[in-house]
């Protein structure tokens, strides 16, 4: 089987040059894949996937119908999809749903194959905001012949902005696979020693979205309940307001023991993860940006942590409520408190959910994710 990867931004480390690079790592022991990425990714893919051939467009993503500038990018691309020739594929799989869900749709169009999309979180829904975007992206999903958002949660959000595009279209989630607990060793994991200091982390880019002003409110009540415990937070941010409103509620309250670390080496993230007791990151939905999944939480299940998290988005696959950790409603601050506060007081409930969060990560693997979209690609092609 031959298949067409219409690939996003490699340049930059990225969730979406991670999924590419591990799911195509995986699922080349079943597919001969053919790569189009943008001029400017060229280089990059060439890097990153020896051996398999590279095809340049003058786009692949970061796009829009409603500028100027991405119009005539677009437009280029679409002539030079229709004047050159390609090697014949099975079917084409755009790795995001849209502007590369468009430029895919003219690829599949162009070698008569059926065409594949998968989509990571907000890029489903977000040009549901831009009418000619959206009408654009609504008539790709039409013509779609398998839909695979990376959640169930992501899945449920494009059906409540683009349902009736779908209405004839397979949607068919495949849940997110990892590398971490291959990077981990088992009993590092299953065996790891809790803090003699009560510690919290959190790991992801200081931005609304990512809920750490709920995270950090949570925090003071904890901090009142047990004074010796203290808050990690991982992750780059810039000196913007909601920075400086992070800045003001630890004054506010107080916070003498919460640490603002940047980004960090991986080196220093693997220590972070070891130091700690608990994962804590509390997505909140802002407009038509939510996470997608959520990988840091398995991230977070393959050094042994269990995690206190948000019910948004497609988190809920990411961490399995009672199971893996306690999920909450985004704006439930009491609740996410007492959550934490319980798995600082329980030992026994800590280590059973972070044994258990271990187990998850080692379930969701690339070669788990590979196979199940290999069987999507011959259900597809044998119907």
């Amino acid at each position: 089987m031959k298949v067409a990867y219409v690939l996003p931004s490699l340049q930059k480390p990225s969730g979406w040059r991670t999924h590419a690079c591990a799911f195509l790592q995986a699922i080349c022991q079943s597919i001969e894949p053919v790569l189009f990425v943008s001029s400017s990714d060229q280089e990059a893919a060439r890097t990153l996937f020896p051996g398999i051939p590279v095809f340049s467009l003058p786009v692949t993503q970061q796009a829009s119908l409603s500028s100027l500038n991405g119009l005539r990018r677009l437009a280029i691309c679409y002539r030079v999809i229709a004047a050159n020739r390609y090697p014949a594929v099975d079917l084409v799989h755009s790795m995001e749903a849209y502007p590369c869900g468009l430029v895919g749709s003219w690829l599949a169009q162009k070698q008569h194959c059926p065409h594949v999309i998968t989509t990571h979180g907000t890029y489903g829904v977000i040009w549901y905001e831009k009418l000619v975007d959206r009408l654009a992206y609504q008539q790709v999903l039409k013509k779609t012949a398998l839909f695979c958002p990376v959640s169930n949660g992501t899945a449920q959000m494009v059906k409540r902005y683009f349902g009736q595009a779908l209405v004839k279209t397979r949607v068919y989630p495949i849940l997110n696979g990892n590398l971490y607990a291959k990077q981990v060793p088992q009993e590092q994991a299953l065996l790891r020693s809790f803090p003699p200091i009560p510690t919290l982390l959190s790991v992801g880019d200081i931005k609304p979205r990512k809920g750490q002003h709920i995270s950090l409110a949570a925090f003071a009540r904890v901090k009142a309940l047990i004074p010796s415990a203290r808050y990690v937070i991982v992750g780059s941010y810039r000196h913007d307001e909601y920075y400086y409103q992070l800045q003001s509620m630890v004054r506010k309250y107080q916070l003498k023991d919460v640490i603002f670390t940047g980004s960090v080496s991986e080196a220093e993230l693997q220590r972070y993860y070891q130091e700690s007791s608990l994962f804590i990151l509390t997505p909140q939905q802002d407009g038509l940006h939510f996470e997608g999944f959520g990988l840091v939480y398995l991230e977070a299940g393959a050094f042994g942590l269990p995690v206190v998290a948000t019910r948004t988005g497609g988190v809920p696959d990411a961490v399995r409520e009672g199971e893996t950790g306690f999920l909450l409603e985004p704006d439930d601050v009491e609740g996410i408190a007492a959550a934490i506060t319980r798995l600082l007081k329980d030992a026994v409930l800590a280590r059973q959910m972070g044994c258990n969060n271990r187990r998850l990560a080692e379930r969701l693997t690339w070669e788990r994710y590979a196979q199940e979209q290999f069987q999507a690609y011959q259900d597809l092609l044998s119907s």
